[in-house]
């Protein structure tokens, strides 16, 4: 059972590493440029064209691997806004504690209970963002939802002897969080990055897929809308239909596996109650 665990995480690492690897060599890739047309619209896979043509006449697989770096950093770059705004408030108010705790917990009360995803549909509507803006506008809501979440650890952590021990010391605060408190979140927040990265990445796809993105931007979404709007079902187009939707769906799922052999890992009984 174990080996097999670690050929799954393995594969997984590499599935991530070759996307990673993908995303930055998209140029030496293909010679095509994904906005530009370059042959016939709808054109079959061919020897010139491995993935055929879309209607504008654009080379398929350049925009295939051009939207790789789409939906990786939505995936990464958001992840790792969500987890700083989350570890850092987080970590200041369960550690500090009082007054300003309990302020700013009931305003993130209310802000929790504001849905999600409608609200992030509002905000790229009002700012029809570019790639980094959409990146930090997912970041920032699902920090604030994370708050909370390294808030009540951090409320254990720093009641735990070897804390008390530090602070006896002579330790400071600063000190304390920057070197004890944050290194024990360490699990938690390798988890909740591989898993806030697999959901913003699907994300990115259903914007895509919805129009609100920049049209400028090349995205895996967009590719199956417009392959929808122009009889990717009807006339047979997979070539243009079915290799976005591969696309996301593999790297879902080795994101997917990561986290779980991640939180497995830190969390031993996960492990036991599978066997």
């Amino acid at each position: 059972m174990a080996s097999k665990q670690r050929i799954l995480l393995g594969l997984a690492l590499s599935i991530i590493a070759v996307y990673v690897i993908i995303a930055i060599a998209a140029p030496l890739l293909t010679p095509y440029s994904p906005m530009t047309s370059c042959g016939p619209p709808l054109q079959s896979p061919g020897p010139d064209h491995l993935l055929g043509t879309d209607d504008l006449g654009r080379d398929i697989a350049a925009e295939l691997v051009y939207g790789t770096r789409f939906a990786l950093v939505i995936g990464f770059a958001g992840a790792a806004i969500a987890v700083t705004i989350s570890a850092t408030v987080g970590i200041a108010l369960g550690y500090t504690g009082g007054r300003t705790d309990e302020v700013c917990s009931r305003i993130i009360d209310v802000m929790m209970a504001i849905p999600q995803f409608p609200l992030l549909l509002v905000l790229t509507l009002f700012f029809t963002p570019g790639l980094f803006l959409i990146a930090l506008i997912m970041g920032v809501l699902a920090g604030i939802h994370g708050i909370r979440l390294i808030r009540s650890q951090v409320l254990s952590t720093s009641q735990a002897p070897f804390i008390e021990g530090v602070r006896g010391l002579g330790a400071g605060d600063g000190y304390i969080m920057r070197h004890h408190i944050l290194p024990a979140l360490g699990p938690l927040l390798s988890v909740k990055f591989v898993s806030t990265a697999q959901h913003f990445m699907v994300i990115g796809v259903g914007l895509g897929f919805l129009g609100l993105v920049d049209p400028n931007v090349t995205d895996w979404g967009q590719m199956i809308s417009r392959a929808t709007q122009y009889g990717g079902f009807s006339l047979g187009l997979w070539w243009w239909l079915v290799p976005p939707g591969i696309a996301i769906t593999v790297i879902s799922i080795a994101l997917g596996v990561l986290g779980t052999r991640t939180e497995e890992a830190n969390n031993p009984r996960l492990t036991l109650a599978r066997m």
